[in-house]
């Protein structure tokens, strides 16, 4: 009898150090390092259980050149440079967060553009906001909700 209660409470106590050490690295797992270099990497690899995430990340990273792969890795964002104005760059967030328009180094207001199904990956997402600004960047405009930059920056 004795002996079944220590192996119950040796159990109790793995599935409560378990549970802390994973809040613990719940703590960690949504900061930039993670969100713009870890997660990545690890998509690509075959095992990723979620294939649609793996093959979003394999398809920007074909799209994108290796230096602006590259930055989206370090920086957590896509520098765009507007086809048709010049000094305009569009900076566009890996994972949630609006897209900045940057006019001569001045963060000059921020646009709200979203793909109608939930759930995309964020590879797919970043793709999206490139290919739409590239393409018909007069479209992406007029289809974005404008914000004024905060009154902080």
């Amino acid at each position: 009898m004795f002996y079944v209660m220590n192996i119950a409470v040796g159990i109790v106590v793995v599935v409560i150090i378990m549970m802390m050490t994973l809040k613990f690295l719940a703590l960690f797992t949504d900061t930039p390092l993670f969100r713009t270099r870890v997660w990545p990497w690890l998509r690509l690899h075959p095992w990723w259980p979620v294939p649609a995430e793996r093959t979003a990340e394999t398809l920007l990273r074909h799209l994108l050149s290796i230096e602006q792969y590259r930055a989206l890795c370090v920086n957590g964002y896509l520098d765009i440079p507007s086809p048709a104005i010049a000094d305009r760059i569009y900076r566009v967030p890996r994972g949630p967060g609006q897209v900045q328009v940057i006019e001569r180094g001045e963060l000059r207001e921020r646009l709200c553009v979203q793909p109608a199904a939930n759930g995309m990956p964020d590879a797919d997402v970043v793709l999206m906001h490139k290919l739409l600004i590239e393409s018909d960047e007069r479209a992406y405009l007029l289809t974005a909700n404008h914000f004024p930059r905060a009154i902080w920056y």
